[in-house]
């Protein structure tokens, strides 16, 4: 997860407390699409001073509060925008003449908004890294002011966060979908998951999370795992995230963790419970939030996959497609976890006792970027179905 303005990384404890249903009512905010939510999923069919069945939902609404910084979205068109140059970081700054301030105001870009924004409106991303790594800031200049008096109706839709005291640019948000920010997932998944638990009478436990401006990841675990005989212990939850810019989606997808007898351990994640996008309408929405049978139905078919490998040592072949998946991933791991992997495997191949659990451990320490950890999950998961059905 790369750096962002606002981030913070919560690791809680076993022992975190719940959130009462009233510390949720500060996420539904005024638009109309919040508004909408707070309908459909209202807060009042709960009884406000009772727990949620989520153990650390406290500490996350702390937390998230402290990078929920202001948010703006300004739709604007090109004709009341103005080039004002480059930062000394080499990001554009832009000059805002528009009706909902006092008077015109300049933000600077942040992250990838400055070649996003000059790819997205003028199709010249590459063309503006070629100018700035060249400080060609001239010709840059020359290139995006002729262009904006070219397209003076083009019209965007402009996330900006403010920081100390200052707007910045943060990306492009659609004009034409929901834009269902990080308060909405987090009021979303809190509710939804407390239904799940009720129901199926369980209990969630935060593992960890990583919220961000415009981005959040959330790791959450069930209480009680589902002992295996002659392997060890499968304890399920569920992975959150969300981003808001661009075409980020909201998704929830089945995540369980298996500790053997020695203690070794791995995360796999499944399928996706849900998957939200910008264009998905309320009442879909509503439709796929209703997802207590399908967690279950997905935990059967990780059980029976898990139940078919249980202490299988692994082929040198097994071994050679689980380092293939990960050393091929040169779009999601970068060359430092891929030659740790490599040295991992070089060194496994003189032990053939090794099992899937084992490796699946040792895989673990390429990387502690959560990026990296999650894509290897979803790696782990496929091994572990393609193993399952061979057997």
């Amino acid at each position: 997860m790369k750096n962002h303005i606002f981030q913070v990384e919560i690791n809680a404890p076993s022992n975190s407390s719940p959130a009462q249903f009233k510390d949720l009512k500060h996420l539904i905010r005024e638009s109309d699409l919040d508004k909408k939510i707070g309908e459909k999923f209202p807060l009042n069919e709960f009884n406000q001073e009772s727990e949620l069945l989520i153990n650390g939902s406290k500490e996350l609404l702390s937390y998230f509060e402290k990078v929920d910084e202001e948010k703006l979205d300004i739709i604007e068109e090109l004709k009341n925008i103005e080039y004002i140059g480059l930062s000394d970081k080499n990001e554009i700054i832009l000059r805002f003449n528009n009706e909902m301030f006092d008077e015109d105001f300049n933000a600077t870009g942040v992250y990838d908004f400055s070649y996003d924004f000059l790819d997205n409106a003028f199709n010249m991303g590459k063309f503006s890294k070629f100018c700035i790594s060249n400080s060609y800031n001239d010709l840059l200049r020359e290139n995006i002011s002729q262009l904006i008096e070219k397209l003076p109706s083009l019209k965007k839709q402009y996330r900006l966060i403010k920081h100390n005291n200052e707007w910045l640019l943060r990306g492009l948000t659609s004009t034409r979908y929901n834009n269902y920010d990080n308060h909405l997932a987090i009021y979303l998944t809190l509710i939804s998951l407390h239904k799940y638990s009720k129901k199926n009478k369980t209990l969630f436990n935060l593992e960890k999370a990583y919220l961000s401006d415009s981005e959040i990841k959330i790791f959450l675990s069930q209480q009680n795992p589902i002992n295996i005989s002659n392997l060890g212990d499968i304890y399920f939850g569920v992975y959150v995230s969300n981003n808001e810019i661009k075409e980020g989606t909201f998704s929830l997808e089945l995540r369980y963790t298996v500790v053997n007898e020695d203690g070794k351990n791995f995360s796999g994640l499944s399928n996706h419970v849900f998957n939200i996008s910008h264009a998905t309408g309320i009442g879909n929405v509503q439709e796929k939030l209703a997802f207590s049978d399908k967690i279950n139905e997905l935990k059967e078919i990780t059980i029976e996959h898990i139940m078919n490998i249980k202490k299988n040592k692994l082929t040198e072949n097994q071994l050679f497609m689980i380092f293939r998946k990960i050393h091929s991933s040169t779009q999601k791991l970068s060359k430092e976890a891929r030659d740790k992997a490599k040295d991992y495997y070089d060194s496994s191949l003189v032990n053939n006792t090794i099992t899937l659990v084992d490796a699946f451990d040792k895989f673990n320490e390429i990387t502690a970027d959560v990026d990296e950890r999650v894509y290897l999950e979803r790696i782990y998961n496929e091994v572990i179905k393609e193993v399952s059905s061979n057997q």
